[in-house]
């Protein structure tokens, strides 16, 4: 397993880091990475213009969604700069829309995605990268002003035996492989079989292990209800690189208006994380 196709979000605004580190990852990879620039202004400006019911300048709005698109060439030309002296196979998309919308549109045939961290209450709700977590393409979300572009060395991977959390450790596996450490955070098992199956238990570790990863258990003190807070700390004292862990969520209200070790992950984190559902 590895990544061939690679989508970084590229804000118009603080989106260095996310196209530096996206362009390390696709390297190590050999994968071919696509940057992408959403517009919601422009696409608001193009609404409101057509409606009957709002008093827009249509020249102003028009002039507006140009130099959008100016700055999005610029970007592009950057995009383009930086991955050709990386040496990484390349390619630019722009849209208009809902950046969640449009992102969970454009992931569809990507291997993983890379975004940065929802930055409003309103956004971890709603946001990219609480959506793209929860869509089922896996998902490397970095904290905001991260700066390092180096593959993590040390991981953290949360495990609980769920679905989620076996999703997250087989999407994560080719950068669990170039990790040095990857210590296993054990919590309370969500989905222990029933015991009529008869079934062994799944053990991660040996799992890891015969994928060549150097394994280091630790156990999750906090009850499952304390998860996120859990994580959090013991990714204070380890100092991960990065954390890897399952989006959790069966609707848009039941677990993100609630709460839950993945809302809380997402509010507090300090280093990259990689989520699957």
């Amino acid at each position: 397993m590895s990544y061939e196709d690679i989508l970084v979000n590229v804000p118009l605004v603080g989106n260095s880091h996310q196209v530096d580190f996206a362009l390390t990852v696709a390297k190590k990879f050999g994968a071919h990475a696509t940057g992408i620039c959403v517009l919601p202004e422009a696409a608001i400006l193009r609404d409101a213009v057509q409606s009957p019911f709002i008093l827009m300048n249509e020249k102003e709005a028009s002039d507006t969604i140009r130099l959008e698109y100016e700055k999005v060439a610029e970007l592009e030309k950057q995009f383009t700069a930086t991955a050709e002296r990386a040496g990484v196979s390349h390619d630019w998309r722009t849209a208009e829309g809902d950046p969640a919308e449009v992102l969970l549109q454009a992931t569809r045939l990507y291997n993983l995605v890379i975004v940065g961290q929802s930055g409003t209450e309103q956004d971890l709700l709603w946001g990219a990268a609480t959506q793209l977590a929860l869509s089922g393409c896996p998902t490397l979300i970095l904290p905001a002003g991260w700066s390092r572009i180096e593959l993590p060395q040390r991981v953290l991977l949360a495990w609980n035996g769920s679905a989620q959390s076996a999703a997250a450790a087989r999407s994560a596996l080719p950068l669990l492989k170039t990790a040095s450490t990857v210590t296993v955070l054990k919590g309370q098992n969500r989905e222990a079989p029933p015991e009529r199956m008869r079934l062994t238990p799944v053990s991660i570790e040996t799992y890891l292990s015969r994928h060549g990863v150097n394994v280091e258990i630790a156990d999750l003190a906090e009850p499952d209800a304390d998860a996120g807070e859990g994580i959090l700390k013991q990714a204070e004292t380890l100092k991960p690189d990065m954390i890897v862990m399952g989006a959790y969520g069966r609707s848009r209200f039941r677990e993100w208006v609630l709460g839950g070790a993945t809302r809380q992950v997402l509010e507090d984190m300090k280093v990259p994380v990689f989520m699957a559902h």
